[in-house]
């Protein structure tokens, strides 16, 4: 009983992160956003000047973007395509070459870390992988769960 009241939850927020997607970009832009402004705010290293953070925070901004079309690319693969494992697949590949795209754009108009897309590709791959991981376990929970009633 506790199972599907769980279930029902979770997919209602999947629903509402699906029909508000603009909703949820700016959700996660201002929690990360935040969090990034708390060690400046307490003096733990500087601000930045000039125009670099207007240009950080367009560019956070549209990361955020791309990363929740992920689960809108999921999303569409899922009623098509049923091994989970699959579409995960399919999902981090289109999202990954969606951000180095976005990053080789930033490349043209100023200087990149000589290590730029290194960085964000282990980045990005660490991030998903938890990210499945994390999924995987909760599937497997609830499969556990269901399984005992």
């Amino acid at each position: 009983m506790k199972t599907n009241k769980f279930k029902g939850k979770v997919e209602k927020l999947y629903s509402k992160i699906l029909s508000n997607k603009l909703i949820t970009v700016c959700i996660l832009f201002t929690i990360f956003t935040l969090l990034d402004t708390i060690p400046i705010l307490l003096g733990l290293w500087p601000a930045k000047t000039g125009i670099g953070p207007y240009v950080h925070l367009l560019s956070r901004f549209i990361l955020h973007s791309i990363l929740i079309s992920g689960l809108f690319i999921f999303d569409i693969l899922r009623k098509t395509i049923k091994p989970k494992l699959i579409i995960y697949a399919i999902t981090f590949v289109i999202t990954w070459a969606l951000l180095l795209i976005y990053l080789w754009i930033n490349g043209i108009f100023i200087e990149l870390h000589p290590d730029a897309f290194k960085d964000l590709s282990r980045s990005y791959a660490f991030m998903y992988g938890l990210l499945g991981a994390v999924i995987f376990v909760s599937d497997r929970t609830k499969k556990r769960v269901k399984n005992k009633n």
